[in-house]
Protein backbone atom coordinates (compact mmCIF):
# COMPACT_ATOMS: atom_id res chain seq x y z
CA UNK A 1 0.00 0.00 0.00
CA UNK A 2 2.76 2.33 0.76
CA UNK A 3 4.30 1.82 -2.47
CA UNK A 4 0.96 2.94 -3.95
CA UNK A 5 0.80 6.02 -2.05
CA UNK A 6 4.23 7.38 -3.76
CA UNK A 7 2.83 6.73 -7.11
CA UNK A 8 -0.57 8.69 -6.79
CA UNK A 9 1.77 11.72 -5.07
CA UNK A 10 3.85 11.06 -7.69
CA UNK A 11 0.89 11.31 -10.25
CA UNK A 12 -0.42 14.11 -8.08
CA UNK A 13 2.82 16.03 -8.38
CA UNK A 14 3.24 15.95 -12.12
CA UNK A 15 -0.67 16.86 -12.81
CA UNK A 16 0.30 19.95 -10.88
CA UNK A 17 2.99 20.43 -12.90
CA UNK A 18 1.65 20.25 -16.41
CA UNK A 19 -1.92 21.77 -15.06
CA UNK A 20 -0.50 24.96 -13.50
CA UNK A 21 1.09 26.95 -16.68
CA UNK A 22 4.79 25.74 -15.91
CA UNK A 23 7.29 26.36 -18.72
CA UNK A 24 11.50 25.91 -19.03
CA UNK A 25 12.83 29.36 -18.72
CA UNK A 26 14.05 31.09 -21.75
CA UNK A 27 11.49 29.02 -23.57
CA UNK A 28 9.67 32.32 -25.49
CA UNK A 29 13.31 33.64 -26.85
CA UNK A 30 14.83 37.12 -26.51
CA UNK A 31 12.60 39.44 -24.52
CA UNK A 32 9.55 37.69 -24.53
CA UNK A 33 9.52 36.99 -28.28
CA UNK A 34 9.19 40.40 -29.10
CA UNK A 35 12.69 40.31 -31.36
CA UNK A 36 12.66 37.87 -34.03
CA UNK A 37 15.99 38.82 -35.47
CA UNK A 38 18.87 41.07 -34.26
CA UNK A 39 22.17 42.30 -35.28
CA UNK A 40 25.09 42.84 -33.52
CA UNK A 41 27.58 46.05 -33.57
CA UNK A 42 31.51 45.66 -32.29
CA UNK A 43 31.24 46.57 -29.00
CA UNK A 44 32.86 50.16 -28.40
CA UNK A 45 36.36 49.64 -26.28
CA UNK A 46 36.65 52.57 -23.71
CA UNK A 47 39.87 50.70 -22.10
CA UNK A 48 43.33 51.01 -23.18
CA UNK A 49 43.32 46.90 -23.79
CA UNK A 50 43.12 46.38 -27.95
CA UNK A 51 40.88 43.70 -29.07
CA UNK A 52 38.49 43.21 -26.05
CA UNK A 53 36.38 44.78 -28.50
CA UNK A 54 36.33 41.97 -31.07
CA UNK A 55 36.46 39.67 -28.18
CA UNK A 56 33.33 40.42 -26.33
CA UNK A 57 31.41 41.44 -29.68
CA UNK A 58 32.88 37.51 -30.96
CA UNK A 59 31.38 35.95 -27.26
CA UNK A 60 27.98 37.86 -27.95
CA UNK A 61 27.07 36.70 -31.14
CA UNK A 62 28.12 33.44 -30.08
CA UNK A 63 25.53 33.53 -26.98
CA UNK A 64 23.02 34.38 -29.11
CA UNK A 65 23.63 31.78 -31.61
CA UNK A 66 23.57 29.20 -28.73
CA UNK A 67 20.08 30.65 -27.56
CA UNK A 68 18.69 29.81 -30.78
CA UNK A 69 15.94 32.28 -29.71
CA UNK A 70 16.59 35.04 -32.85
CA UNK A 71 17.88 34.64 -36.02
CA UNK A 72 21.62 36.87 -36.77
CA UNK A 73 20.95 39.49 -39.61
CA UNK A 74 23.40 42.04 -40.91
CA UNK A 75 20.48 43.92 -41.83
CA UNK A 76 19.52 47.35 -40.96
CA UNK A 77 16.08 47.14 -40.42
CA UNK A 78 16.36 44.25 -37.63
CA UNK A 79 17.04 44.78 -33.74
CA UNK A 80 20.43 45.79 -33.57
CA UNK A 81 22.49 44.73 -30.03
CA UNK A 82 25.21 46.91 -28.87
CA UNK A 83 27.98 46.83 -25.99
CA UNK A 84 30.36 49.18 -24.29
CA UNK A 85 33.51 47.80 -22.29
CA UNK A 86 33.13 50.63 -19.97
CA UNK A 87 36.23 49.30 -18.05
CA UNK A 88 39.38 47.43 -17.74
CA UNK A 89 41.16 46.85 -14.45
CA UNK A 90 44.32 44.60 -13.37
CA UNK A 91 45.65 44.22 -10.46
CA UNK A 92 47.24 41.91 -8.03
CA UNK A 93 45.67 39.77 -5.45
CA UNK A 94 47.53 38.16 -3.53
CA UNK A 95 51.67 38.32 -3.41
CA UNK A 96 54.20 36.44 -1.97
CA UNK A 97 55.91 37.04 1.31
CA UNK A 98 58.74 38.88 -0.85
CA UNK A 99 56.18 41.23 -2.04
CA UNK A 100 55.87 39.46 -5.30
CA UNK A 101 52.72 39.01 -6.98
CA UNK A 102 51.78 35.36 -6.59
CA UNK A 103 48.07 35.65 -7.78
CA UNK A 104 46.72 38.70 -10.42
CA UNK A 105 43.02 39.21 -11.90
CA UNK A 106 41.16 41.20 -14.39
CA UNK A 107 38.17 43.05 -14.12
CA UNK A 108 36.09 43.84 -16.77
CA UNK A 109 33.09 46.05 -17.19
CA UNK A 110 30.10 46.13 -19.66
CA UNK A 111 26.85 47.67 -20.64
CA UNK A 112 25.18 46.62 -23.33
CA UNK A 113 21.74 47.82 -25.36
CA UNK A 114 19.06 46.85 -27.97
CA UNK A 115 17.98 49.30 -30.71
CA UNK A 116 15.24 49.16 -32.98
CA UNK A 117 14.97 49.60 -36.41
CA UNK A 118 14.82 52.94 -36.12
CA UNK A 119 17.67 53.44 -33.74
CA UNK A 120 15.81 53.98 -30.54
CA UNK A 121 16.72 52.34 -27.50
CA UNK A 122 14.17 49.42 -26.20
CA UNK A 123 16.25 48.10 -23.75
CA UNK A 124 19.26 48.64 -21.55
CA UNK A 125 21.71 46.54 -19.51
CA UNK A 126 23.21 47.51 -15.70
CA UNK A 127 26.66 47.54 -15.87
CA UNK A 128 28.19 44.46 -15.09
CA UNK A 129 31.15 43.64 -13.83
CA UNK A 130 32.99 40.09 -14.11
CA UNK A 131 36.14 39.22 -12.36
CA UNK A 132 38.51 36.40 -13.63
CA UNK A 133 42.03 35.37 -11.60
CA UNK A 134 45.11 34.15 -13.54
CA UNK A 135 48.67 33.82 -12.29
CA UNK A 136 51.76 35.85 -13.84
CA UNK A 137 54.55 34.16 -15.18
CA UNK A 138 58.20 35.41 -16.05
CA UNK A 139 58.30 36.51 -19.52
CA UNK A 140 55.68 38.84 -20.64
CA UNK A 141 54.45 36.81 -23.50
CA UNK A 142 53.55 34.16 -21.02
CA UNK A 143 51.88 37.02 -19.34
CA UNK A 144 50.26 37.95 -22.41
CA UNK A 145 48.69 34.96 -23.01
CA UNK A 146 47.12 33.94 -18.97
CA UNK A 147 45.62 37.99 -19.54
CA UNK A 148 44.28 37.16 -22.38
CA UNK A 149 42.69 33.54 -21.18
CA UNK A 150 41.74 35.52 -18.22
CA UNK A 151 40.03 38.35 -20.55
CA UNK A 152 38.01 35.83 -22.73
CA UNK A 153 37.13 33.65 -19.32
CA UNK A 154 35.59 37.13 -18.21
CA UNK A 155 33.76 38.04 -21.28
CA UNK A 156 32.27 34.67 -22.00
CA UNK A 157 30.28 34.74 -18.82
CA UNK A 158 29.41 38.56 -19.70
CA UNK A 159 28.00 37.20 -22.56
CA UNK A 160 26.45 34.65 -21.12
CA UNK A 161 24.74 36.97 -18.60
CA UNK A 162 23.46 39.44 -20.55
CA UNK A 163 21.65 36.41 -22.67
CA UNK A 164 20.05 35.62 -18.84
CA UNK A 165 19.38 39.26 -18.57
CA UNK A 166 17.72 39.30 -22.43
CA UNK A 167 15.22 36.22 -21.56
CA UNK A 168 13.53 37.79 -18.74
CA UNK A 169 11.93 40.57 -20.95
CA UNK A 170 11.18 44.09 -20.83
Amino acid sequence: MNVMKKKLVYIFIFSMLCGCGYRFAGEEGILGGRVKSISVTVFQNKSRWADLDVIATNYMIEAIRRSRSVQLTQSNGSYCFSGTIERVKVDTLSRSADGASQEKYVEITISTYLTDGHGKKTWQSASMTEREPYFPANNIQDIKAAQKAAFSSALQRLADMTMGTLGQGF
